[in-house]
């Protein structure tokens, strides 16, 4: 059974076992979130949303998380790491990480030692029983850079995004989950003031 508890006026379930991602719906989908020391890469375009994704499942539990903001606006608590080195990022303070984005870093340094970096999370997640969690735009980087990310992480989300009309869809995609099948179909999300809600309509894939 879910625990309830509020944090900021947003209903937040708590599974026993699991992490919330900070998207309700998302944590059902999930059979109760991402498992403790997993490693996640949220795969999706400049205005699809994967920023806010990464600040809501930050602020489920900033204490425990760094989050390292390269691209975007800074909030109380983030480290900016627009001029940081990625040894420095990835160097492990026995903590969870954020990092958006790695594709960023990709372009400044090359992609050996993000890979290096990314790999290097496994062990210190792994003791933290939290989480690596790493934004990447889509379509910046070679398909086989892309690949070697998503075989290194445990889950893999991508956000689309297409217009249809005047109007805007968009779709969260499980593509990759250890330890479980991914579910079947996409989850239609808005994205709103608050962040990413997910639709109360699905459509099968």
């Amino acid at each position: 059974m879910p625990d309830d508890t509020d944090t900021s006026r947003v209903i937040i379930r708590a599974y026993k076992g699991r992490s919330s991602t900070g998207i309700n719906g998302l944590d059902l989908a999930l059979e109760g979130g991402f498992i403790p020391g997993s490693s996640i890469l949220l795969i999706g375009s400049a205005t699809s949303g994967a920023d806010r994704f990464a600040r809501q499942f930050w602020s489920i539990s900033p204490e425990k998380r760094s989050f390292f903001m390269i691209d975007g606006y800074l909030e109380e608590g983030m480290i900016d790491s627009r001029t940081m080195p990625c040894s420095d990022i990835f160097k492990g303070e026995g903590k969870g990480i954020i990092v958006d984005s790695l594709s960023t870093l990709i372009i400044r340094e090359g992609i050996e030692p993000v890979l290096s970096g990314v790999s290097s999370c496994r062990q210190w997640i792994s003791d933290s029983h939290d989480h690596a969690f790493f934004t990447l735009y889509r379509g910046l980087h070679e398909l086989y850079n892309e690949i070697l990310l998503i075989r290194l992480c445990d889950v893999v989300i991508e956000l689309h995004e297409e217009m249809r009309g005047n109007e805007v869809i968009r779709a969260l995609e499980v593509k990759k989950i250890s330890g479980m099948q991914p579910p079947g179909r996409v989850l239609p999300f808005i994205v709103t003031e608050k962040g990413i809600e997910l639709s109360t309509t699905s459509r099968v894939v």
